[in-house]
C-alpha cells in the first residue's frame, strides 16, 4: 500500500516537472504570448495531473486573429506531453466533406480511447455557428455532436461496418446448415461435417485440409471481424476463440445474432476524461480583423487587441451560437492579442536563426543575415491583422528561394570561405562570401518585392490630390476634436486607398455637441478638396467618407435618439414594435441638415487653418508618411488656433464626471415637503400598472 502512495506522489511530481518544461519550450518556441502560454498551462494543469477524477471534458476556449499560432500551440502541447496518439483535431471550417471527416474521427476515438483521458482541438469553431448573420437559425449535422461533446463529452454515433454483411451471411449459412442436421459441441462440428464443407468452402478453403477433428463451426477467419463489431463484448480477439469454443450450434447462432444487434446500435463514444481546446477567429470581437494594409502601425492593432475581455468574446459569440451553445463553452476565454512590431521582429529573427542552423548542419557553412535583410522582410512581409503566415512565405521568397542561387556560385566559383553574409539593397539580395573577415567574391541578385514600388513616392496629381485630401482630415482633427492623428499617409499599398488618417479619439461615447464636429471629420478631405482646387475640380475620391458619414449620422438620429425626438426608428414593419416608423422622412430631412451644416463648418474652418493646411498637404505631397511627431510640429509653428498644451488639456478633462460633482455640492439641503429620492425603490424591471 505505502509503495502504491508513493508511486502516484512520484507521477504528481515527474507530472508537474513536466508542465513547467512544457511551458518553458513554448515561450522559446512561440512569440510574443507568454501571458497566453502561462494561461494555458494553468487551466490544463488538473486535467494533465488528475484526468481520472473527472466527470466533464475541461473545455480551453482560444481566441484571436488569424496566424497567431492557435492550433501551434495546441498541436505542440500534445507532443510536448505525450499526447501525439490521443490527439484529435477536428477542421470545422466549410468543406463539403466536413460531416464524414467529424464522423471519421468520432469512430477512431470510440476505437481507441473510449473512456480515457483525450486531446481533442475543435479548430474554426466559428463556421460552426447557429445563427447566420440575419440572426435566423441555421442546422449544421457535424455540430450537433458538437455540442453533446462539449456538453457532457458524451453521445452516440452510428457507426457503418462493411464487416456487418459478412456476418449476416454467415449467421444466414449457419441458420441453415443447423436446421439441415449439422450439429455442434464446444464450437466443434461433429456431425453432417460433409454438408458444412460443402456450404461453407467459399467461407473458409482451408476446412477441406482439415482433419474431421478440427472443423471449426465458425470459421476463425471471422474472429477479427466479430472482435471489432462486438468489442464491447472481449477484452481481446483472443476472447471470440474461447468464448465460440464453448458454445453449441444454437448457442452460436444466438451469439452472432447478439452480436449483430450490437453492430447495428449505436455507439456511445465518451470523452468525459478529455480535454476540448476551441479555437476560433472572431471577427466581430477583433474588429480589426478585416484591415489587410500592410502600412497600418502593428503596434496600434496590438494595443486595440489588447481591450477585448471576456464580455466582448461572449458578445461575439451571441452574433453565432445560442445562449445555450454559448453556455457549453463555460468560462476559461484566453484571448490572444494582435503581434507587436517587437514580437514581428522577434519572430523574423528566431526563423533567420532556424534557417541558420540548418544551412551549418547540412552544408556545414555559416550564413550571417544583415539587419537589412530583417527589415525588407518586416516591411515585404508583415500584414498586422494576419499574423505570422506572410512573413513566413516572405522568408522563403526573399532568402529559401535564393538558396540554389546562392550555392551554385559558391560550388563553381570553387571558393573557400568561412561564412556567407546576406544583404539587402533596394531591390536586391546582395551575398558576400567571406574568408576571415575578408570578402572574396559577391553576386547581386534581383528581388521581385510585391509593396516596394507600391511604396515608392509618385509625387502626381493623384499623390497630390491625396496629399489635400488628408490633410483636411487631419487638421478637422486638430481643430474640431483635439486629437493629433497618429499617422498619415499620401501613398499607401492598400488596393483601391490613395492614403488614410490614423487618429485615436480618446472617448468611448459621443455627446450631440460633438456630431457636427465628427461629421466635418469625416467629409473634411471633400472640404480640403474644394478650398484647395476649387468646387470645380473636386474629385471622387471622397466616395467612402461621404458613406461613412452618411451611416454616422442615420445612426445617430434612428437608433441613438438624436433627432429632435429621442425615439428609435426604423422601415414599416409589422413586427418592429420597437421601432417608429418615419413615414414622412423627416430624419431625411434631419439628416441632409446635419451634414450641410457640418461641411460648412469644415470648410469654414480649413480657411481659417489654410495655412496648416497647405504646410502638412506639401509635405505629404513629397512624402508618403507623416508622424504625429511631425504632425504636431506643423500644428505648434502654423496653426491659428489651440497650441500644443490647450489641446492636452482638454483632453485630460473629466467634464461630465465635474459637472456630476457640482450639481451634487449645490444640493445642501432637501426639501423637507419633499422625500429624499433614497426613500424610493426604482427597479428597471418593474412594469407600470395599465389598463390598455
Amino acid at each position: 500500500m505505502a509503495n502504491l502512495e508513493q508511486m502516484k506522489q512520484q507521477e504528481i511530481i515527474e507530472k508537474q516537472n513536466s508542465l513547467t518544461k512544457t511551458k518553458a519550450i513554448l515561450k522559446k518556441e512561440f512569440i510574443g504570448i507568454d501571458l497566453v502560454i502561462e494561461q494555458v498551462i494553468d487551466a490544463l494543469s488538473s486535467w494533465y495531473m488528475f484526468p481520472e477524477m473527472q466527470e466533464k471534458p475541461v473545455i480551453i476556449n482560444l481566441w484571436g486573429l488569424t496566424g497567431v499560432g492557435k492550433s501551434s500551440l495546441v498541436n505542440r502541447i500534445s507532443e510536448l506531453i505525450g499526447y501525439q496518439k490521443k490527439y484529435y483535431h477536428f477542421d470545422l471550417g466549410e468543406s463539403s466533406n466536413k460531416e464524414w471527416q467529424v464522423k471519421r474521427q468520432l469512430e477512431d476515438i470510440y476505437e481507441h480511447v473510449n473512456g480515457y483521458p483525450v486531446l481533442i482541438a475543435l479548430d474554426e469553431i466559428q463556421h460552426a455557428r447557429t445563427i447566420n448573420e440575419q440572426k435566423q437559425e441555421v442546422e449544421k449535422a457535424p455540430s450537433r455532436i458538437i455540442w453533446q461533446l462539449l456538453d457532457s463529452g458524451k453521445f452516440q454515433i452510428r457507426k457503418f461496418n462493411f464487416n456487418i454483411d459478412d456476418l449476416y451471411d454467415l449467421v444466414a449459412k449457419l441458420r441453415y446448415l443447423s436446421r439441415s442436421g449439422v450439429e455442434v459441441a464446444n464450437g466443434m462440428v461433429i456431425k453432417n461435417k460433409e454438408l458444412y464443407l460443402e456450404h461453407m468452402k467459399t467461407k473458409d478453403e482451408s476446412s477441406k485440409k482439415k482433419t474431421q477433428n478440427e472443423l471449426f463451426f465458425v470459421p476463425p477467419s471471422m474472429y477479427e471481424t466479430i472482435y471489432s463489431l462486438a468489442k464491447e463484448l472481449f477484452e481481446t480477439p483472443f476472447d471470440v476463440k474461447t468464448k465460440l469454443l464453448d458454445l453449441n450450434g444454437k448457442e452460436t447462432i444466438m451469439f452472432l445474432h447478439e452480436v449483430f444487434i450490437i453492430a447495428n446500435s449505436p455507439k456511445e463514444v465518451d470523452c468525459s476524461k478529455g480535454l476540448i481546446f476551441v479555437l476560433g477567429n472572431l471577427d466581430e470581437a477583433y474588429t480589426m480583423s478585416n484591415d489587410f494594409n500592410p502600412d497600418m502601425d502593428a503596434n496600434e492593432f496590438h494595443e486595440q487587441s489588447l481591450k477585448i475581455n471576456l464580455p466582448t468574446i461572449k458578445k461575439a459569440l451571441k452574433k453565432r451560437f445560442r445562449n445555450e451553445q454559448i453556455a457549453r463553452f463555460g468560462n476559461i476565454h484566453i484571448i490572444y492579442p494582435a503581434f507587436s512590431s517587437t514580437s514581428f521582429k522577434q519572430i523574423i529573427n528566431l526563423e533567420l536563426s532556424k534557417i541558420a542552423a540548418k544551412i551549418k548542419t547540412h552544408q556545414n557553412i555559416n550564413i550571417q543575415f544583415d539587419n537589412s535583410v530583417h527589415q525588407l522582410i518586416y516591411t515585404e512581409g508583415v500584414y498586422p491583422t494576419q499574423g505570422t503566415r506572410p512573413i513566413f512565405t516572405t522568408i522563403h521568397q526573399i532568402v529559401k528561394s535564393q538558396f540554389g542561387k546562392i550555392f551554385s556560385e559558391l560550388y563553381l566559383k570553387q571558393l573557400s570561405i568561412t561564412k556567407i553574409v546576406l544583404n539587402a539593397q533596394g531591390n536586391n539580395l546582395i551575398v558576400k562570401y567571406v574568408k576571415n573577415q575578408s570578402e572574396v567574391h559577391t553576386i547581386k541578385i534581383p528581388l521581385q518585392l510585391s509593396l516596394e514600388k507600391l511604396r515608392k513616392n509618385k509625387k502626381d496629381d493623384v499623390q497630390a490630390i491625396t496629399a489635400v485630401h488628408e490633410a483636411g482630415h487631419a487638421v478637422l482633427s486638430v481643430a474640431l476634436m483635439n486629437t493629433i492623428p497618429e499617422v498619415i499617409y499620401s501613398n499607401t499599398t492598400e488596393v483601391n486607398t490613395g492614403g488614410f488618417v490614423y487618429t485615436k479619439f480618446n472617448k468611448n461615447f459621443v455627446s450631440k455637441k460633438e456630431i457636427t464636429k465628427l461629421l466635418a471629420v469625416y467629409l473634411g478631405g471633400r472640404a480640403a478638396e474644394k478650398v484647395i482646387f476649387g468646387e470645380e475640380n473636386v474629385t471622387t475620391g471622397a466616395e467612402e467618407d461621404i458613406k461613412k458619414a452618411t451611416n454616422f449620422i442615420m445612426e445617430m438620429l434612428k437608433n441613438c435618439g438624436m433627432g429632435n425626438v429621442p425615439a428609435a426608428y426604423h422601415i414599416e414593419d409589422a413586427s418592429a414594435n420597437t421601432y417608429i416608423n418615419d413615414y414622412n422622412n423627416q430624419l431625411n430631412k434631419e439628416a441632409e441638415k446635419w451634414i450641410s451644416n457640418a461641411f460648412n463648418l469644415a470648410e469654414n474652418t480649413l480657411k481659417k487653418e489654410e495655412q496648416l493646411l497647405l504646410k502638412i498637404a506639401e509635405y505629404l505631397s513629397n512624402n508618403r508618411k507623416m508622424e504625429k511627431r511631425q504632425i504636431a510640429q506643423m500644428v505648434k509653428k502654423y496653426t491659428l488656433g489651440l497650441s500644443l498644451d490647450v489641446l492636452k488639456k482638454e483632453n485630460e478633462t473629466n467634464f461630465y464626471r465635474q459637472q456630476l460633482i457640482t450639481k451634487i455640492k449645490s444640493l445642501n439641503t432637501t426639501p423637507k415637503n419633499k422625500k429624499s429620492i433614497a426613500t424610493f425603490d426604482f427597479s428597471l424591471n418593474n412594469k407600470l400598472n395599465t389598463d390598455c
